[in-house]
């Protein structure tokens, strides 16, 4: 039978949701019912996957603060691809509703399951109602979709995309790090992976990061081992690094026809994400630029989205000028 996912709310299908999140959860799981029902079932956004004959079979709630959780499918209609649309209407609900991010507590294991649909771990491994779990997010303002429009430059650096080379099946585990050194030494171990391209977001071209010879020594042998390297850097303000003065930028001057640098007019706000990619192969991510908690990760499909994003960005940069005036 054809099965469509709708949203609902609980006032409506209150009886439906129940008795799916009572089987799956309280029955299948055991989880506590005082934990299972709280304040937010009556206010949150549901959504069902209801067959032609009207049966229920699969529920997901998005409440106010972004989070995605409740997800759950009976388990004789399982493996037929229901959690992800249940997944994709509470995301696409959520960019309805202009949230900037979407989160949710994946149990530990099915992180793949997400990590697929373009959530990343955000946070160390915890244990609610007894089940191992793992934070993980979305950044909306991040078009985990290819857009329907083409998004690449008008003008190209290499007649040939990256997305016409075949490259090799990866399937690795993701590395992720917690400290300032980690995020340093995964970014290098980035670079040192690259083959012809690697884009940069950084919004504040942070100092802590980048202004340190040891990641300016990586990003300078691919630019010298790969003769038609390509590296783009994109911020959203150049204040502090005109400033203070920057080695990454005084590189690029010297390396102008493999290294650009430019400015993205967008606010810059305590969640602005940082992220970088290299072909179309590795990623490295903060999702919040200011924390040194994030992952690398030889992932080729969250590698092209994040890829999809820097070019649409970049379409939208600049030359800023004030890069100029900066104090080598």
């Amino acid at each position: 039978m054809q099965v469509h996912v709708v949203k609902v709310t609980w006032q409506e299908q209150q009886a439906a949701l129940q008795a799916i999140r009572t089987q799956v959860f309280v029955v299948e799981q055991e989880v506590d019912p005082a934990e299972e029902w709280d304040d937010q079932d009556p206010i949150a956004a549901h959504f069902l996957a209801l067959n032609e004959a009207g049966q229920a079979l699969g529920c997901a709630r998005l409440v106010a603060s972004g989070q995605i959780g409740r997800m759950a499918v009976l388990e004789e209609h399982r493996g037929r691809g229901l959690g992800e649309r249940l997944l994709a209407a509470a995301v696409a609900d959520a960019r309805a509703q202009k949230m900037d991010r979407v989160f949710l507590h994946a149990q530990a294991y099915v992180e793949a399951f997400y990590r697929k649909a373009g959530f990343v771990v955000c946070g160390p491994e915890f244990e609610e109602v007894g089940i191992r779990h793992l934070p993980m997010e979305m950044r909306l303002p991040l078009e985990f979709e290819a857009p329907e429009v083409d998004t690449r430059p008008a003008v190209r650096p290499h007649p040939q995309s990256m997305e016409d080379e075949e490259a090799e099946p990866l399937d690795t585990p993701a590395e992720r790090f917690s400290s300032l050194e980690g995020a340093r030494d995964a970014l290098i171990t980035l670079l040192n992976q690259a083959r012809r391209q690697v884009y940069l977001l950084s919004p504040l071209l942070d100092h802590d990061l980048l202004d340190q010879e040891p990641v300016v020594e990586a990003f300078s042998s691919f630019a010298r081992r790969a003769p038609r390297a390509e590296i783009r850097i994109l911020l959203m303000s150049s204040k502090i690094a005109v400033d203070r003065g920057h080695r990454l930028v005084e590189l690029a001057r010297r390396l102008d026809q493999k290294i650009q640098i430019r400015w993205h007019d967008e606010e810059v706000t305590e969640s602005t994400s940082s992220f970088a990619c290299a072909d179309l192969s590795h990623y490295w991510l903060l999702p919040v630029f200011e924390q040194y908690v994030g992952v690398y990760h030889a992932d080729q499909v969250l590698t092209k989205r994040f890829r999809q994003t820097f070019v649409s960005a970049w379409d939208k940069s600049k030359e800023d000028p004030e890069l100029r005036l900066l104090r080598l």
